[in-house]
């Protein structure tokens, strides 16, 4: 497994992105200089503001850029080949992101304003070849509302038949169907009700999580 290599003087973006990479669970360890870089660092995350040294050295104007940017180097590529969006209309949207069928990120939105701003930033942050948004076909009013955030993005949209991605209703969020709407297009079988399932292991037992690529790229 490679990990992510922090090489910085900006004590504020020391502080985030440890703080980040722990969130995101990727493996990471702090360099004192670029003169010996151990071999299973894939990438080094600096600030803009700290000199460039290394190819594989990205200079993030903040820790969730910087993150998002070092993916596919992680994941022995240059750039991801495709980056799907996917949303889950509603008054708390969820975004998810899917990059190469591999899930990277899912979460919930306080309010509709801010998915075009989540958006914009992931257009932004990742690097690939194609990106495009699949929004659920739920909450009329609400997913019209997104649309029209969102049609003078550049970003292809199309609205999918989001039927059993809620499901079950016991551990359902905003979040996980996102990543399931992302994921449409793909074999994909619903829990059974009765199946016990816990929100702590249904994004491992239904995704090809980050740690779970990683695990695999080495």
């Amino acid at each position: 497994m490679g990990r992510v290599g922090i090489f910085t003087l900006d004590f504020k973006f020391y502080h985030d992105i440890i703080t980040d990479l722990r969130k995101w669970k990727i493996p990471f360890t702090s360099l004192e200089s670029m003169s010996d870089i151990p071999r299973d660092v894939s990438v080094i995350l600096s600030s803009e503001k700290d000199e460039r040294f290394w190819d594989k050295q990205i200079n993030a104007r903040d820790s969730t850029y910087g993150i998002r940017n070092s993916l596919p180097l992680l994941m022995n590529r240059e750039v991801f080949d495709e980056v799907i969006i996917g949303l889950d209309p509603g008054p708390y949207p969820g975004i998810a992101v899917v990059a190469d069928n591999v899930l990277t990120e899912a979460y919930e939105t306080p309010m509709i304003d801010l998915v075009r701003k989540e958006v914009m930033e992931i257009k932004e942050s990742y690097r690939y070849r194609k990106i495009s948004i699949k929004i659920g076909d739920g909450d009329k009013p609400h997913r019209d509302l997104i649309i029209q955030t969102l049609v003078d993005t550049g970003i292809d949209l199309t609205v999918v038949d989001e039927r059993n991605t809620s499901m079950p209703h016991k551990i359902h969020n905003n979040a996980l169907s996102a990543a399931r709407i992302a994921s449409l297009g793909r074999i994909f079988v619903p829990p059974k009700i009765t199946e016990k399932i816990s929100k702590k292991d249904v994004y491992d037992r239904e995704f090809l999580t980050i740690q779970a690529a990683l695990n695999n790229s080495f």
